[in-house]
Formats: structure tokens, C-alpha cells, sequence
């Protein structure tokens, strides 16, 4: 089968592992010039280009107090003739400020940058977008109609004002300004990507699916239309649904839309649909791939039919024995309490790929259940060692040490760097909160839940919620948060129902809906 298609693993679908990003790792080559910088100021401190090249580094590591000190120590030394570095110098800070969400003095420093240097392309584009996100609508379509000047036919220009427009409630204007971008650019993907957003913002969304799949259509690289599609399918799955059915309907290649289909339900936990989809798919011989069996077999245990996804993931690995998916059979066996065949397989997905920490997360408990706390523990660290960021993996290890090796200092190690660590999105933070919880601080571990759930309520998020008030004894509390979450749809009845992970579940509730 020649479909592009997302191959997703089973923590995506079933919410097994932190889903934290990697943390950047310095490597030698780049500790090597930071080095290198730093014996440079050593013999002249006032060096202001090196000190900008330094903070520069910093900024591309995410070091943004290190990238600060080295900017604003430039900036205090560099000549006011040097137009073009201060620029830079201005420029740079105003990124580091959007990345630390100060975006009131992003503004404050393009502004001086763009002082010092009017027509300087990337800093009005920059500044466009702060004022949209400020809801300065007037001022980032002044911003983004300098573009044009500089310019011609500009699609920076043309999405930004249409942006502008929609914040300032020009529908009409916003509209004409998008078909301009597209007739400049008719045959470029990222030009549909970009009018999808648009009308998804102005509420348009079975339009804006339709503009993503006609992106995806013409994508060399789809993982832009993809990510777009799965955004669009998890806030509005009916008007995904409508659009890519319409697709279908007008096409007799279906083969590469139902792989699509059923790939969109499963990342957006619409599991039924899913399950449709992939068996629609798998009832033709040419759909009959590894990955269609995989992803069967993850959508069925994401509904609790635990039969059905064993059949689907041995028939995946016949035709496709990868790391993604032996982690997937090791998680189905661990369901259905074969801790041994789960052990097995998770063994081989680590064998396969020694960085797939979900393979290392199901090793753990697989080992776990069969009494080798040494091997469990031993999977974790190396998960930890993968990734220092990956709270699902330091709960893990604080569980084995405390509840399986009986250790609990080494537990309570554990729980507390992961109260340490920084979480900004879900489910990082019900993690962060249940570490706090379980290494005694309980109100800071309630604050950490409340304030998250201020700009995260998905339906997962919500889900989430609940584990954590399910684990901290407010059941009350995990109940409300469980029916808010099915509210918003979702439908993953293995996490609902039958989970026993660690801790981490939300079994202290179950015996209340029975």
C-alpha cells in the first residue's frame, strides 16, 4: 500500500507515557564551542559579538536565563554605531521572550529592533504575530502589510492580515485576502495548511478539513497536514468526519483515505470510528498491512476488547515485528494478565529499539508483575537516562522502589524530582502533581492540578484530572472529573474501566459507577 500515514504508538492512543518532549542534551560539538566562547570572554568580557554568538547557543539549548545575561551584557557594550548588531541583539531577545511567554516585552524589544533597522523583513513579520497574540489587531495588520512593501505578492503578508482581520471581525476582507494567498501559491501545501487555519478560527471547520486533506494531497512531507488534520479531528471530529467522507466518496483509489481515517480516529480517541475504518480497510487485500493490524489492535484496546486486539497485533507482527509494535503486545498481554508473554514481547520492543521508553515503561511492569524488580527498576533507569524529563517513567520507578523493592527512600527520590521538574502541559503536570502528593506536599500538588486545568481542558486533560484526584482520595473530586471527561467525549473504556497501571489509574473510583 503506497498511503502516507502516521504510525502511532500505543502511548498516544492509551496515555502510557509522559509524552515529554526530549530534553536538549548538550552535545560534544556544541559544549565544545560554548567552550570555546567562554575562553574568548575570558580574555576580553566586552567582546560584544561573541557574547551575542554565546547567548545565541544558549537560546537554541533553551537556556534562556544563561542566553539573557550574555544579550543584555552585549547589548550594554555594543557601539551605537553597530546598527546591525543591536538589531540582532533586540531581535534575539524578543525571541527568548515569546518562548518565556513575556509577550509584552517581546513587543518592547522588535520594536527597538525595528528602530534600528525599518525594513528588516523577519522582525515586522515577528511583530505581526506578537500583536495578534496580544489582540492588537490594528497594529499586527499594519505589521503585516509592511511585508508587502518589501515584497511582492507576500503570503506572510496576505494569511497575516487575513489573520488580523478575523481578530478585528472583517470576515469579508479576511476571506478575499486567503484567496489571494492561494491563487499566489496554488500549488503549495503549506498555502492550504495555512487557509485550513484560517477557517477553522473563523469556525469553518469541515471547510478547513477539506483545505487540510487538499494539503495533505500534495505534501512530499505530510506531517504538517497530518498534525492539522489530527488538531482539527480532536476539537470537531464530526467535521473531519463529513470532509474526509466526501473525499472518499469522490476517489477510487480509497485505500490511502480509509488508512487515513482510521489513523485521525484513533489519535483523536474516536476509537469506534476507528475500528470502522480499519476494518473497512482490512477487509480489502490490499489494506491487509502490519500497520492496519497495529493500529486495529491499539483502537481495540482502547474499547476494552482485549480478544480482539491480541488476534490484531499477532497479525501485525507476522508482517511487521517492530519495537512500536511488540510494545503494543506486551501492553495487550499485561491487560489480559499474561505477565510472562507480556515480558517476552516487551523485551523484544526494547531489543528493537533501546530508545522507545513506552517499551521500556510495559518492561517494567511486565517485570514487575513477574517479581524481578531488578529488571524493572534497571528498564526505568534507562528510560530516565533517555529522556531525564520523562515524568511517566521517574512515577514508575518511585512505585517499584516504594511498592515493589520496598525501598522507600529511593522512592520518594524519585517522586521528588519529578515534583521538581517544570510540567507546562497535560499529562506532564498530573504527574508533577501526583510526584508533590506523594512526597508530602499535597497543597502544592492541588495548586499544580488547578492552575493546569486553567488552560488545559481537553478531553484527556480532563481524564487526567481525574487520576490524579482518584489517587489523592478525593473521589467525589475524580468522579466529577471522569463524567466531564466522557461529557467531552472520551471514549477510551480500557483507561475507564479496566487500567491497573501503577498508581496511576483510576481504580480507587471504579466501585462507585457499579
Amino acid at each position: 500500500m503506497k498511503a502516507k500515514h502516521i504510525v502511532l504508538g500505543a502511548a498516544a492512543l492509551l496515555g502510557l507515557s509522559s509524552f515529554s518532549a526530549y530534553a536538549q542534551q548538550i552535545n560534544p560539538i556544541t559544549k565544545a564551542m560554548l567552550d570555546g566562547y567562554t575562553d574568548v570572554l575570558k580574555e576580553n568580557p566586552d567582546d560584544y559579538f561573541t557574547l551575542y554568538q554565546r547567548g545565541a547557543q544558549y537560546y537554541q539549548l533553551s537556556l534562556y536565563d544563561q542566553a539573557l545575561n550574555d544579550l543584555h551584557k552585549a547589548l550594554s557594550v555594543t557601539p551605537e554605531k553597530e546598527k546591525d548588531m543591536l538589531n540582532r541583539e533586540y531581535s534575539l531577545l524578543a525571541d527568548i521572550a515569546i518562548e518565556m511567554k513575556d509577550y509584552a516585552k517581546a513587543l518592547d524589544y522588535v520594536d527597538k529592533a525595528l528602530a534600528l533597522d525599518p525594513d528588516n523583513y523577519s522582525d515586522l513579520y515577528k511583530k505581526g504575530n506578537i500583536c495578534l497574540y496580544l489582540g492588537k489587531g490594528d497594529e499586527a495588520y499594519t505589521a503585516f502589510k509592511s511585508l508587502n512593501r518589501l515584497k511582492t505578492r507576500s503570503q506572510e503578508a496576505s494569511f497575516g492580515m487575513a489573520r488580523a482581520c478575523i481578530l478585528t471581525g472583517r470576515k469579508d476582507e479576511a476571506i478575499e485576502l486567503m484567496q489571494q494567498a492561494q491563487d499566489a501559491d496554488p500549488s503549495n501545501y503549506i498555502t492550504y495548511c495555512r487557509i485550513g487555519d484560517l477557517k477553522h478560527e473563523l469556525g469553518e471547520d469541515e471547510s478547513a478539513a477539506a483545505d487540510y486533506l487538499s494539503a495533505f494531497s500534495l505534501a512530499s512531507d505530510s506531517t504538517r497536514p497530518l498534525e492539522s488534520l489530527v488538531n482539527l479531528a480532536f476539537s470537531n471530529y464530526p467535521a473531519f468526519n463529513t470532509a474526509i467522507d466526501y473525499a472518499i466518496g469522490r476517489t477510487d483509489n480509497k485505500i490511502p483515505l480509509y488508512f487515513l481515517k482510521g489513523n485521525i480516529a484513533l489519535s483523536s480517541g474516536n476509537y469506534a470510528q476507528a475500528r470502522e475504518s480499519l476494518g473497512a480497510l482490512l477487509r480489502l487485500p490490499e489494506g491487509q498491512e502490519g500497520d492496519v493490524y497495529a493500529q486495529m489492535a491499539r483502537a481495540c484496546m482502547a474499547l476494552d476488547a482485549l480478544d480482539e486486539a491480541q488476534t490484531n497485533i499477532d497479525l501485525a507482527l507476522i508482517k511487521s515485528p517492530s519495537s512500536p509494535n511488540y510494545t503494543t503486545k506486551a501492553q495487550v498481554e499485561l491487560a489480559k494478565g499474561n505477565s510472562s508473554a507480556a515480558l517476552l514481547a516487551a523485551r523484544k520492543a526494547k531489543a528493537a529499539d533501546p530508545q522507545n521508553n513506552d517499551a521500556l515503561a510495559v518492561l517494567a511492569l511486565a517485570a514487575a508483575a513477574n517479581g524481578d524488580a531488578a529488571e524493572a527498576n534497571e528498564a526505568l533507569s534507562e528510560a530516565i537516562i533517555n529522556d531525564p524529563t520523562d515524568f511517566y517513567s521517574l512515577l514508575l520507578r518511585g512505585w517499584v522502589n516504594t511498592e515493589i523493592k520496598k525501598d522507600s527512600k529511593a522512592g520518594m527520590a524519585d517522586y521528588s524530582r519529578a515534583a521538581s521538574m517544570s510540567a507546562e502541559s497535560f499529562p506532564d503536570i498530573a504527574w508533577k502533581a501526583l510526584a508533590q502528593s506523594k512526597s508530602g506536599k499535597k497543597l502544592d500538588a492541588d495548586s499544580t492540578i488547578e492552575k493546569g486545568l486553567k488552560d488545559n481542558n481537553s478531553k484527556n486533560d480532563l481524564y487526567y484530572a481525574a487520576v490524579y484526584y482518584a489517587q489523592t482520595g478525593n473521589l467525589e473530586k475524580a468522579s466529577e472529573y471522569v463524567e466531564r471527561a466522557k461529557a467531552a467525549g472520551f471514549e477510551n473504556a480500557y483507561l475507564l474501566n479496566s487500567d491497573k497501571t501503577a498508581d496511576l489509574n483510576l481504580a480507587p473510583i471504579r466501585h462507585l459507577s457499579k
